[in-house]
């Protein structure tokens, strides 16, 4: 039953997607900046490389039998926090404000309207793209501290 609950649930998710999808916005106005870029990507990678470190860092301050369940929980959160932020995490975060305190969860529903070019509201030299998975490490890394 289980499973075909979440089957359920996650067709409706892309079906609402679908429905309440806006057009494709085009920033293709915006020029991007290599030098932007690339140390975006490199800041990404020592983000992303903190949630191995951590795991090991908790991994030491356990029990030897609970070592690797311990270790394994910064890794799911790895896994479980980018499918969430790809399908409502990034538009709860960066979305059109819902009265100054939260982002309208369908603006950018399964990543719609993330693409290539640079969007001016957030970062205006970098892809868009590369801008929301910079975010998703840090949403990864707060996570597995906790």
């Amino acid at each position: 039953m289980g499973k075909k609950l979440n089957f359920i649930v996650l067709a409706l998710l892309a079906l609402l997607a679908l429905i309440f999808g806006k057009e494709y916005i085009d920033y293709s106005g915006t020029d991007i900046d290599t030098g932007d870029t690339a140390w975006m990507i490199v800041a990404s990678a020592f983000v992303l490389l903190m949630t191995p470190g951590l795991a090991f860092f908790y991994g030491g301050m356990v029990n030897r039998k609970s070592v690797i369940s311990t270790m394994l929980q910064s890794f799911v959160a790895l896994g479980v926090i980018s499918v969430i932020w790809v399908i409502i995490g990034f538009s709860l975060a960066f979305g059109d404000s819902l009265g100054g305190i939260i982002g309208n969860p369908l603006t950018y529903l399964f990543f719609k309207d993330v693409g290539v070019a640079p969007n001016p509201d957030f970062a205006g030299t970098i892809p868009f793209l590369l801008f929301a998975l910079f975010q998703l490490k840090f949403a990864i890394i707060t996570t597995a501290l906790i």
